[in-house]
């Protein structure tokens, strides 16, 4: 009973492979990314990678988006997904931080979340090119916002207590992803949904639009575009984009970029709004299997 309970557990969760029928139920433990149509490029700052990235505060960030199982049935590729970000932004506008470790009070904002998505890439295929997909996802994710500093800080400590909680929200999304040639083009849009844990926001749109030309494989520019709203007791909004190449490798792939942004900053510096000139270096681990 035992040995035959073990065979069963090893077919199900064994890696992906052809069993003959399309309509079979194949189960991937691992799958890659939370969704087929990757978040990596994204120019918002809920991108889950790590990086170092100078905007011109400096901001490292930590993360992961990836799926943990994977179903593909009936040309459906569905993913179970889990989100995690902490992000460690300075108060103060540091654009020289390459050259030396940047000096706090340093502002944290972390996230976590879970996600669903299922993609339907066989009738993409047939509408959108070799690489299309069109997919639907929803998420529930939390985010908080800390600082460090001494207990001398009372100031600092009330100069945030005015700025609005995120909390928690629920995010459909919907996105699509064509082929021209040898240039992909994505287009995602998605929408907070903020649960009642404080009232701050009510709802947040957002929409990401991505150009990535396959140049040669070793190397593919980017133009990456994105724009929030989030509306509430503070109109958080942010209007920002990324122009560079990114470096596929194996198991992770390498950007490296110039970003403009425009609107309100994130976390603690949540009231602060200017336009920013800045650069940064991202990784991006979890790849999909079939890029």
């Amino acid at each position: 009973m035992r040995a035959s309970l073990l065979v069963a557990l090893a077919l199900l969760f064994r890696p992906a492979a052809a069993v003959g029928d399309d309509d079979a139920l194949r189960v991937t433990v691992m799958p890659g990314e939370s969704r087929v149509i990757s978040h990596a490029l994204s120019a918002a700052r809920d991108t889950a990678l790590m990086g170092y990235q100078v905007l011109p505060h400096v901001v490292l960030t930590t993360g992961a988006d990836f799926a943990f199982l994977g179903f593909r049935f009936a040309g459906v590729d569905l993913r179970t997904g889990m989100f995690g970000l902490i992000e460690v932004q300075t108060l103060t506008e540091q654009p020289g931080a390459f050259l030396y470790v940047p000096s706090g009070p340093y502002l944290w904002r972390g996230l976590l979340g879970y996600s669903v998505a299922a993609a339907f890439e066989e009738p993409a295929r047939r509408l959108l090119g070799p690489r299309g997909a069109l997919e639907v996802a929803v998420s529930f994710r939390h985010e908080s916002e800390h600082w460090t500093g001494s207990g001398r800080d009372e100031a600092l400590g009330a100069r945030f207590a005015a700025v609005p909680n995120v909390g928690d929200f629920v995010m459909p999304e919907g996105a699509l992803r064509a082929a021209a040639g040898p240039v992909d083009v994505e287009l995602r849009a998605q929408c907070k949904v903020f649960l009642p844990t404080y009232d701050s926001y009510s709802v947040g749109p957002g929409v990401d639009l991505i150009f990535r030309w396959r140049l040669v494989p070793w190397i593919h520019p980017f133009l990456s575009l994105f724009a929030e709203d989030m509306v509430g007791d503070v109109d958080n909004y942010l209007a920002r984009g990324l122009l560079g190449v990114v470096f596929p490798g194996e198991v992770a792939d390498i950007q490296i970029f110039a970003a403009a942004a425009h609107g309100r900053d994130k976390g603690l510096l949540a009231l602060h709004r200017d336009t920013q000139l800045g650069w940064g270096i991202r990784i991006g681990l979890f790849k999909n299997r079939e890029e």
